[in-house]
Protein backbone atom coordinates (compact mmCIF):
# COMPACT_ATOMS: atom_id res chain seq x y z
CA UNK A 1 0.00 0.00 0.00
CA UNK A 2 1.43 3.49 -0.87
CA UNK A 3 1.78 6.14 1.65
CA UNK A 4 -1.01 9.02 1.71
CA UNK A 5 -0.89 12.28 0.73
CA UNK A 6 -0.32 13.19 3.95
CA UNK A 7 2.47 10.66 4.81
CA UNK A 8 6.21 11.57 5.18
CA UNK A 9 9.05 9.59 4.56
CA UNK A 10 12.58 11.01 5.61
CA UNK A 11 15.98 8.76 4.73
CA UNK A 12 18.34 8.81 7.12
CA UNK A 13 21.66 6.88 7.54
CA UNK A 14 24.48 7.56 10.25
CA UNK A 15 28.06 9.32 9.45
CA UNK A 16 30.46 8.05 12.25
CA UNK A 17 33.56 9.08 13.62
CA UNK A 18 36.86 7.72 13.74
CA UNK A 19 35.54 6.85 17.47
CA UNK A 20 32.90 4.73 15.95
CA UNK A 21 30.21 7.19 17.69
CA UNK A 22 27.59 9.18 15.49
CA UNK A 23 29.08 12.50 14.24
CA UNK A 24 26.01 13.41 11.61
CA UNK A 25 23.01 11.88 9.50
CA UNK A 26 22.41 12.38 5.85
CA UNK A 27 18.82 13.35 5.03
CA UNK A 28 17.87 10.88 1.94
CA UNK A 29 14.68 11.61 -0.40
CA UNK A 30 12.01 8.53 -0.04
CA UNK A 31 9.37 8.46 -2.40
CA UNK A 32 7.53 5.80 -1.41
CA UNK A 33 7.50 3.39 1.90
CA UNK A 34 9.33 0.41 1.75
CA UNK A 35 11.46 1.48 -1.43
CA UNK A 36 15.03 0.37 -0.72
CA UNK A 37 16.16 2.86 -2.34
CA UNK A 38 14.99 6.51 -3.75
CA UNK A 39 14.11 7.21 -7.50
CA UNK A 40 14.81 10.76 -7.76
CA UNK A 41 14.66 12.35 -10.76
CA UNK A 42 15.02 15.97 -9.53
CA UNK A 43 17.17 17.03 -7.13
CA UNK A 44 15.74 20.67 -6.22
CA UNK A 45 12.21 18.56 -5.40
CA UNK A 46 14.40 15.96 -3.68
CA UNK A 47 16.25 18.73 -1.66
CA UNK A 48 13.29 20.35 -1.03
CA UNK A 49 11.28 17.89 0.40
CA UNK A 50 13.86 16.82 2.52
CA UNK A 51 14.22 19.92 3.96
CA UNK A 52 10.65 21.13 4.30
CA UNK A 53 9.84 17.78 5.96
CA UNK A 54 12.62 18.07 8.16
CA UNK A 55 12.29 21.52 9.66
CA UNK A 56 8.99 21.87 9.35
CA UNK A 57 6.88 18.85 9.43
CA UNK A 58 8.56 16.27 11.60
CA UNK A 59 11.10 18.41 13.57
CA UNK A 60 14.76 18.90 13.49
CA UNK A 61 14.89 17.55 16.84
CA UNK A 62 13.33 14.25 16.29
CA UNK A 63 14.95 13.98 12.94
CA UNK A 64 18.68 14.84 13.69
CA UNK A 65 18.79 15.26 17.55
CA UNK A 66 21.69 16.96 18.84
CA UNK A 67 23.78 15.92 14.95
CA UNK A 68 24.22 18.29 11.96
CA UNK A 69 22.50 16.69 8.52
CA UNK A 70 24.29 16.29 5.47
CA UNK A 71 21.27 17.60 2.32
CA UNK A 72 22.01 17.02 -1.04
CA UNK A 73 22.24 20.43 -2.99
CA UNK A 74 21.99 20.34 -7.18
CA UNK A 75 22.86 23.53 -9.30
CA UNK A 76 19.31 24.69 -9.33
CA UNK A 77 18.96 24.57 -5.73
CA UNK A 78 22.69 25.80 -4.81
CA UNK A 79 22.01 29.22 -7.15
CA UNK A 80 18.27 29.62 -5.97
CA UNK A 81 17.31 32.14 -3.01
CA UNK A 82 15.91 29.49 -1.14
CA UNK A 83 19.02 28.29 0.19
CA UNK A 84 19.68 30.79 2.04
CA UNK A 85 16.91 30.28 4.46
CA UNK A 86 18.57 27.03 5.34
CA UNK A 87 19.77 27.01 9.25
CA UNK A 88 23.61 26.82 9.11
CA UNK A 89 23.87 25.45 12.48
CA UNK A 90 22.17 22.07 11.82
CA UNK A 91 22.57 21.32 8.47
CA UNK A 92 26.01 20.43 6.18
CA UNK A 93 25.19 21.77 2.40
CA UNK A 94 26.13 18.20 0.13
CA UNK A 95 26.92 20.06 -3.01
CA UNK A 96 26.78 16.88 -5.93
CA UNK A 97 28.55 15.89 -8.40
CA UNK A 98 26.20 16.79 -10.58
CA UNK A 99 26.44 20.58 -10.14
CA UNK A 100 28.85 22.21 -12.77
CA UNK A 101 31.96 23.68 -11.56
CA UNK A 102 31.70 27.31 -12.79
CA UNK A 103 32.59 30.92 -11.90
CA UNK A 104 28.77 31.24 -11.31
CA UNK A 105 28.78 28.06 -8.79
CA UNK A 106 31.97 28.56 -7.28
CA UNK A 107 31.15 32.05 -6.74
CA UNK A 108 27.93 30.69 -4.26
CA UNK A 109 29.98 28.46 -2.58
CA UNK A 110 32.06 31.17 -1.46
CA UNK A 111 29.37 33.31 -0.46
CA UNK A 112 27.97 30.22 1.40
CA UNK A 113 30.91 29.87 3.07
CA UNK A 114 31.54 33.71 4.03
CA UNK A 115 27.78 33.23 5.96
CA UNK A 116 28.87 30.30 8.07
CA UNK A 117 28.05 27.13 5.97
CA UNK A 118 29.55 24.10 6.16
CA UNK A 119 29.76 22.84 2.67
CA UNK A 120 30.57 19.27 1.54
CA UNK A 121 31.73 17.68 -1.59
CA UNK A 122 30.00 14.46 -2.88
CA UNK A 123 31.11 11.72 -4.21
CA UNK A 124 34.74 12.48 -5.33
CA UNK A 125 37.08 9.93 -7.39
CA UNK A 126 39.71 12.02 -7.97
CA UNK A 127 38.56 14.83 -10.50
CA UNK A 128 40.92 17.39 -8.62
CA UNK A 129 41.81 19.66 -11.55
CA UNK A 130 37.70 19.77 -12.21
CA UNK A 131 36.90 20.57 -8.69
CA UNK A 132 39.80 22.41 -8.07
CA UNK A 133 38.11 26.08 -7.44
CA UNK A 134 35.34 23.88 -5.17
CA UNK A 135 37.78 22.55 -2.96
CA UNK A 136 38.95 25.57 -1.83
CA UNK A 137 35.53 26.33 -0.58
CA UNK A 138 34.38 22.90 1.10
CA UNK A 139 35.31 21.59 4.35
CA UNK A 140 34.42 17.76 4.05
CA UNK A 141 34.95 15.52 0.84
CA UNK A 142 32.96 12.54 0.62
CA UNK A 143 35.21 9.80 -1.12
CA UNK A 144 33.28 6.99 -3.41
CA UNK A 145 34.77 3.91 -2.00
CA UNK A 146 33.26 1.84 -4.87
CA UNK A 147 33.81 4.17 -7.98
CA UNK A 148 37.80 4.81 -6.83
CA UNK A 149 40.21 2.30 -7.74
CA UNK A 150 41.47 0.54 -4.72
CA UNK A 151 45.05 1.37 -5.92
CA UNK A 152 43.89 4.74 -6.05
CA UNK A 153 42.50 5.64 -3.08
CA UNK A 154 45.36 6.36 -0.94
CA UNK A 155 46.78 9.08 -3.55
CA UNK A 156 43.53 10.57 -3.84
CA UNK A 157 43.47 10.83 0.10
CA UNK A 158 46.72 12.67 0.28
CA UNK A 159 46.04 15.08 -2.43
CA UNK A 160 42.78 16.14 -0.24
CA UNK A 161 44.83 16.36 2.88
CA UNK A 162 47.62 18.30 1.85
CA UNK A 163 44.49 20.54 1.39
CA UNK A 164 43.26 20.23 5.19
CA UNK A 165 40.43 19.38 4.25
CA UNK A 166 38.53 16.48 6.21
CA UNK A 167 37.69 13.14 4.44
CA UNK A 168 34.58 11.22 4.64
CA UNK A 169 34.68 7.70 3.24
CA UNK A 170 31.21 7.02 1.99
CA UNK A 171 30.03 3.52 0.76
CA UNK A 172 32.00 1.39 3.00
CA UNK A 173 31.12 -2.43 2.90
CA UNK A 174 33.33 -4.38 4.56
CA UNK A 175 35.47 -4.27 7.71
CA UNK A 176 38.84 -4.49 5.28
CA UNK A 177 37.96 -1.52 4.02
CA UNK A 178 36.76 0.67 7.36
CA UNK A 179 40.32 -0.54 8.72
CA UNK A 180 42.27 1.06 5.34
CA UNK A 181 40.28 4.01 4.77
CA UNK A 182 41.34 4.52 8.91
CA UNK A 183 44.97 3.89 8.36
CA UNK A 184 44.76 6.51 5.43
CA UNK A 185 43.55 9.47 7.95
CA UNK A 186 39.87 9.31 7.03
CA UNK A 187 37.94 11.26 9.68
CA UNK A 188 34.51 10.11 8.64
CA UNK A 189 32.93 6.96 7.56
CA UNK A 190 29.15 5.94 6.07
CA UNK A 191 28.03 3.22 4.72
CA UNK A 192 26.06 -0.04 4.32
CA UNK A 193 28.99 -1.90 6.78
CA UNK A 194 27.50 0.36 9.70
CA UNK A 195 24.13 1.12 8.89
CA UNK A 196 21.82 1.07 6.15
CA UNK A 197 19.72 4.68 5.77
CA UNK A 198 16.20 3.80 8.12
CA UNK A 199 13.18 5.67 7.20
CA UNK A 200 11.37 7.62 9.18
CA UNK A 201 8.07 8.70 9.06
CA UNK A 202 5.23 11.07 10.13
CA UNK A 203 2.40 13.12 8.66
CA UNK A 204 1.97 16.34 7.03
CA UNK A 205 0.27 19.11 8.81
CA UNK A 206 -2.45 20.20 7.58
CA UNK A 207 -1.73 24.07 6.21
CA UNK A 208 -5.62 25.63 7.55
CA UNK A 209 -4.67 23.80 10.91
CA UNK A 210 -1.73 25.61 11.17
CA UNK A 211 -3.24 28.96 10.12
CA UNK A 212 -6.12 28.22 12.40
CA UNK A 213 -3.65 27.03 15.40
CA UNK A 214 -1.72 30.58 14.85
CA UNK A 215 -4.80 32.78 14.71
CA UNK A 216 -6.04 31.36 17.71
CA UNK A 217 -2.67 31.78 19.51
CA UNK A 218 -2.87 35.34 18.46
CA UNK A 219 -6.35 35.68 19.62
CA UNK A 220 -5.72 34.05 23.41
CA UNK A 221 -2.59 35.97 23.21
CA UNK A 222 -4.67 39.35 22.73
CA UNK A 223 -2.86 40.09 19.42
CA UNK A 224 -3.40 43.47 18.34
CA UNK A 225 -6.33 43.84 15.57
CA UNK A 226 -4.62 44.22 12.81
CA UNK A 227 -2.12 41.51 13.02
CA UNK A 228 -5.12 38.90 13.52
CA UNK A 229 -6.79 40.22 10.10
CA UNK A 230 -3.10 39.97 8.55
CA UNK A 231 -3.52 36.03 9.94
CA UNK A 232 -6.67 35.72 8.55
CA UNK A 233 -6.70 37.74 4.88
CA UNK A 234 -4.70 35.35 3.27
CA UNK A 235 -6.86 32.55 3.45
CA UNK A 236 -10.48 33.34 0.84
CA UNK A 237 -12.14 29.82 2.85
CA UNK A 238 -11.95 31.69 6.50
CA UNK A 239 -12.55 35.13 4.91
CA UNK A 240 -15.55 33.90 3.64
CA UNK A 241 -16.54 31.56 6.81
CA UNK A 242 -16.06 34.62 9.16
CA UNK A 243 -17.87 36.98 6.87
CA UNK A 244 -20.61 34.62 6.47
CA UNK A 245 -20.81 34.08 10.77
CA UNK A 246 -20.43 37.64 11.18
CA UNK A 247 -23.72 38.44 9.25
CA UNK A 248 -25.72 36.29 11.47
CA UNK A 249 -24.37 37.09 14.73
CA UNK A 250 -24.92 40.89 16.82
CA UNK A 251 -26.81 42.35 13.65
CA UNK A 252 -29.77 44.37 13.37
CA UNK A 253 -31.55 43.87 10.35
CA UNK A 254 -31.20 44.85 7.10
CA UNK A 255 -27.41 45.82 8.13
CA UNK A 256 -24.63 43.62 6.30
CA UNK A 257 -21.05 42.96 6.70
CA UNK A 258 -18.56 43.71 4.38
CA UNK A 259 -15.25 43.52 5.48
CA UNK A 260 -12.54 41.60 7.32
CA UNK A 261 -12.23 44.45 9.83
CA UNK A 262 -16.04 45.07 10.20
CA UNK A 263 -17.01 41.56 11.04
CA UNK A 264 -14.06 41.38 13.56
CA UNK A 265 -15.62 44.41 14.90
CA UNK A 266 -19.46 42.72 15.31
CA UNK A 267 -18.07 39.55 16.68
CA UNK A 268 -16.04 41.06 19.25
CA UNK A 269 -13.07 38.89 20.74
CA UNK A 270 -14.67 35.99 22.80
CA UNK A 271 -17.08 35.18 19.28
CA UNK A 272 -14.02 35.46 16.98
CA UNK A 273 -12.45 33.07 19.46
CA UNK A 274 -15.10 30.74 19.56
CA UNK A 275 -15.31 30.70 15.77
CA UNK A 276 -11.98 30.17 15.40
CA UNK A 277 -11.74 27.22 18.07
CA UNK A 278 -14.94 25.34 15.93
CA UNK A 279 -13.41 26.10 12.72
CA UNK A 280 -9.97 24.49 14.44
CA UNK A 281 -12.17 20.82 14.76
CA UNK A 282 -13.78 21.19 11.76
CA UNK A 283 -10.34 20.89 9.85
CA UNK A 284 -9.81 17.25 11.01
CA UNK A 285 -8.73 15.05 8.20
CA UNK A 286 -11.69 14.28 5.36
CA UNK A 287 -10.11 10.50 5.37
CA UNK A 288 -11.70 9.93 8.65
CA UNK A 289 -14.96 8.90 8.07
CA UNK A 290 -15.70 9.59 11.75
CA UNK A 291 -14.67 13.14 11.69
CA UNK A 292 -18.13 14.59 11.42
CA UNK A 293 -19.79 13.13 14.22
CA UNK A 294 -16.84 13.29 16.26
CA UNK A 295 -16.60 16.88 15.30
CA UNK A 296 -20.51 17.39 16.68
CA UNK A 297 -19.32 15.28 19.73
CA UNK A 298 -16.71 17.51 20.81
CA UNK A 299 -19.03 20.32 20.32
CA UNK A 300 -21.79 18.94 22.70
CA UNK A 301 -19.01 18.42 25.06
CA UNK A 302 -17.75 21.88 24.98
CA UNK A 303 -21.06 23.46 25.60
CA UNK A 304 -22.20 21.13 28.62
CA UNK A 305 -18.93 22.28 30.31
CA UNK A 306 -19.76 25.56 29.47
CA UNK A 307 -23.28 25.40 30.31
CA UNK A 308 -22.44 23.84 33.84
CA UNK A 309 -19.55 25.76 34.95
CA UNK A 310 -21.36 28.39 36.09
CA UNK A 311 -23.86 25.79 38.11
CA UNK A 312 -21.00 24.49 40.21
CA UNK A 313 -21.42 24.77 43.84
CA UNK A 314 -17.89 23.89 45.34
CA UNK A 315 -14.73 26.00 45.74
CA UNK A 316 -12.81 27.32 42.58
CA UNK A 317 -15.96 27.97 40.17
CA UNK A 318 -14.34 27.01 36.56
CA UNK A 319 -14.54 29.38 33.81
CA UNK A 320 -17.36 28.67 31.64
CA UNK A 321 -14.81 29.73 28.58
CA UNK A 322 -12.36 27.59 30.02
CA UNK A 323 -14.81 24.84 30.26
CA UNK A 324 -15.66 25.05 26.83
CA UNK A 325 -11.97 24.73 25.43
CA UNK A 326 -11.44 21.74 27.78
CA UNK A 327 -14.73 20.23 26.20
CA UNK A 328 -13.55 21.09 23.19
CA UNK A 329 -9.90 19.98 23.05
CA UNK A 330 -11.06 16.65 25.13
CA UNK A 331 -11.14 14.87 21.53
CA UNK A 332 -8.78 16.94 19.88
CA UNK A 333 -6.35 13.51 19.19
CA UNK A 334 -8.77 11.45 17.23
CA UNK A 335 -9.98 14.81 15.61
CA UNK A 336 -7.20 15.86 14.21
CA UNK A 337 -4.65 12.54 13.91
CA UNK A 338 -1.83 14.30 16.23
CA UNK A 339 -0.89 13.83 19.89
CA UNK A 340 -2.91 15.85 22.47
CA UNK A 341 0.75 17.27 23.47
CA UNK A 342 1.82 18.64 20.50
CA UNK A 343 -1.35 20.55 19.67
CA UNK A 344 -1.54 22.09 23.46
CA UNK A 345 2.31 22.86 23.55
CA UNK A 346 1.43 25.62 20.61
CA UNK A 347 -1.58 27.51 22.25
CA UNK A 348 -1.54 29.89 25.48
CA UNK A 349 -4.01 27.92 26.90
CA UNK A 350 -4.24 28.48 30.82
CA UNK A 351 -2.73 25.91 32.82
CA UNK A 352 -5.79 24.70 34.21
CA UNK A 353 -7.06 23.44 30.93
CA UNK A 354 -3.84 21.37 30.16
CA UNK A 355 -3.82 20.03 33.69
CA UNK A 356 -7.16 19.26 32.99
CA UNK A 357 -6.71 17.40 28.99
CA UNK A 358 -3.50 16.01 30.28
CA UNK A 359 -4.22 14.84 34.10
CA UNK A 360 -7.84 15.05 34.45
CA UNK A 361 -6.80 17.15 37.69
CA UNK A 362 -8.54 20.48 39.17
CA UNK A 363 -12.29 21.50 39.10
CA UNK A 364 -12.21 21.62 34.92
CA UNK A 365 -10.72 17.65 35.29
CA UNK A 366 -13.65 16.48 37.55
CA UNK A 367 -15.94 18.23 35.38
CA UNK A 368 -14.53 16.63 32.67
CA UNK A 369 -15.28 13.58 33.81
CA UNK A 370 -18.43 14.22 34.53
CA UNK A 371 -19.10 15.36 30.65
CA UNK A 372 -17.26 12.48 29.32
CA UNK A 373 -20.09 10.10 30.83
CA UNK A 374 -23.09 12.25 29.44
CA UNK A 375 -21.21 12.30 26.22
CA UNK A 376 -19.26 9.22 26.10
CA UNK A 377 -16.95 8.83 23.07
CA UNK A 378 -16.06 5.34 22.98
CA UNK A 379 -17.31 2.06 24.84
CA UNK A 380 -14.84 2.99 27.84
CA UNK A 381 -16.21 5.95 28.09
CA UNK A 382 -20.14 4.38 27.88
CA UNK A 383 -19.10 1.99 30.90
CA UNK A 384 -18.98 4.91 33.09
CA UNK A 385 -22.04 6.49 31.60
CA UNK A 386 -24.36 4.79 34.06
CA UNK A 387 -22.35 5.01 36.91
CA UNK A 388 -23.40 7.98 39.59
CA UNK A 389 -20.65 11.36 39.30
CA UNK A 390 -18.83 12.76 42.37
CA UNK A 391 -19.40 16.98 41.56
CA UNK A 392 -20.70 19.52 43.34
CA UNK A 393 -23.60 19.97 40.48
CA UNK A 394 -26.95 20.21 40.79
CA UNK A 395 -28.73 16.65 39.21
CA UNK A 396 -31.72 18.38 38.28
CA UNK A 397 -30.25 20.71 36.39
CA UNK A 398 -28.26 17.76 34.26
CA UNK A 399 -31.13 16.81 32.05
CA UNK A 400 -31.93 20.29 31.15
CA UNK A 401 -28.63 21.14 29.98
CA UNK A 402 -27.99 17.80 28.48
CA UNK A 403 -31.13 19.17 25.65
CA UNK A 404 -29.83 22.58 25.20
CA UNK A 405 -26.80 21.70 24.47
CA UNK A 406 -27.16 18.84 21.64
CA UNK A 407 -29.35 21.74 20.41
CA UNK A 408 -26.95 24.21 20.51
CA UNK A 409 -24.66 21.90 19.07
CA UNK A 410 -26.42 20.72 16.07
CA UNK A 411 -27.41 24.28 14.74
CA UNK A 412 -23.59 25.74 15.39
CA UNK A 413 -22.72 22.30 13.02
CA UNK A 414 -25.19 23.36 10.11
CA UNK A 415 -24.33 27.10 10.67
CA UNK A 416 -20.10 26.08 9.94
CA UNK A 417 -21.44 24.05 6.91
Amino acid sequence: MSPSSRDILIGRQSILDRNGQIFAYELLFRSARGAREAHVSDDTLATASVIVDTLMEVGVTRVLGDKKGFVNIGRDFLLGDAIFLLPAEHLVLEILETVPVTDETVARCRELKKRGYTLALDDYVGDQDLWAPVLDQVSIVKVDILGVKESEIEPVAKNLSSRKIRLLAEKVESHEMWLKTMALGFTYFQGFFFARPMTLTGKKTDPLRQALTGILSLVLSEAETEEIIGAIRPHVDLVSSLLRVANVVGLSPGRTVTDLRQALLVMGRDQLKRWVELLLFSSAPTENRYARPLFLLAIVRGRLMERLAPLWQGSGKPLPDHAFLTGLFSLAEPLLGIPLGELLEGLPLDPSIKNALNTGEGNLGTLLSVVRRLAPASPEEEIFAALPFDAPLPLEAISEVQAEAQVWADETLRALA
